[in-house]
C-alpha cells in the first residue's frame, strides 16, 4: 500500500469519538506559524491549533490538557506527517521557509502545475501539497533559490573574484532571516519539522 492506493486520512478516532480534520496546506502552515510564536503559552497554542484543525467540533474544549495533547499528536501522525525519516546527528542546512518563501512557492506551483495556491486554500490537502512541492522542477523559482542557498563559495584563485562576489551577493539577497527557536520541545517540535517533510529524498 502506498500514497496512490491508500486514502488520505481526513478523520481520527480518539477516546471512541470521531473527529473530522481540516488538514489543508494553508491550515497546517498557519498552525506551524502559531507554534513558532515564542510569547504564547503552550496551552493557548494547543487550544488554537485544535480549533483550527477540527471541523465544526468544539467538544475537545472539555478534554483535560493531556488529552488535548494526545489528540493533537494523533492528528499530526495520521493526517499531517508524511514520512518517517531516520534521525541524523548532522544538522541539515535550512534551504527554505514556507512562510518567508511563500511568493516563490506560489510562483513555482503556477509555473509547473498551473495551480493557484491562493485559490486552493482550504481545498488542497497538506499531503498532496507536499508531494507536489517535492516534484517541482529545477526551473522553478523556489528550486533556484534553494540551490543558491546551498551553493558552495569557491576558493579564491586570483582570477575568480568576480564569480565569488556574485555568489556572495546572491546568497546574501536570498538568505533566510534568523528566527528564534519557537520552542523545540513537546508540541512545538511537531510543527518544527514541516520543512523537512518537503525536502526531496537524497
Amino acid at each position: 500500500m502506498g500514497f496512490l492506493t491508500e486514502p488520505i486520512e481526513e478523520k481520527v478516532v480518539y477516546q471512541k469519538r470521531k473527529y473530522w480534520i481540516n488538514a489543508s496546506f494553508d491550515t497546517v502552515l498557519q498552525v506551524q506559524s502559531l507554534f513558532r510564536e515564542e510569547e504564547l503559552p503552550e496551552i493557548l497554542k494547543l487550544q488554537q491549533a485544535l480549533k483550527m484543525l477540527l471541523i465544526h467540533d468544539r467538544t475537545f474544549i472539555r478534554l483535560p490538557t493531556e488529552s488535548k495533547k494526545e489528540l493533537l499528536h494523533l492528528i499530526f501522525e495520521c493526517c499531517i506527517n508524511t514520512q518517517k525519516r531516520p534521525e541524523t546527528r548532522i544538522k541539515e542546512q535550512k534551504t527554505f521557509d514556507f512562510e518567508y518563501d511563500g511568493e516563490y512557492i506560489y510562483a513555482s506551483f503556477m509555473l509547473d502545475y498551473g495551480i493557484d495556491l491562493v485559490d486552493m486554500q482550504g481545498k488542497l490537502h497538506w499531503k498532496k501539497f507536499i508531494s507536489l512541492f517535492q516534484g517541482l522542477s529545477e526551473r522553478t523559482k523556489i528550486r533556484e533559490v534553494m540551490r543558491i542557498r546551498t551553493m558552495d563559495i569557491p576558493k579564491f584563485t586570483g582570477k575568480n573574484s568576480k564569480q565569488i562576489q556574485e555568489i556572495q551577493e546572491l546568497k546574501s539577497y536570498y538568505a533566510l532571516p534568523v528566527k528564534g527557536g519557537g520552542g523545540q520541545q513537546g508540541l512545538d517540535a511537531l510543527f518544527s519539522t514541516l520543512e523537512r517533510m518537503a525536502v526531496k529524498n537524497g
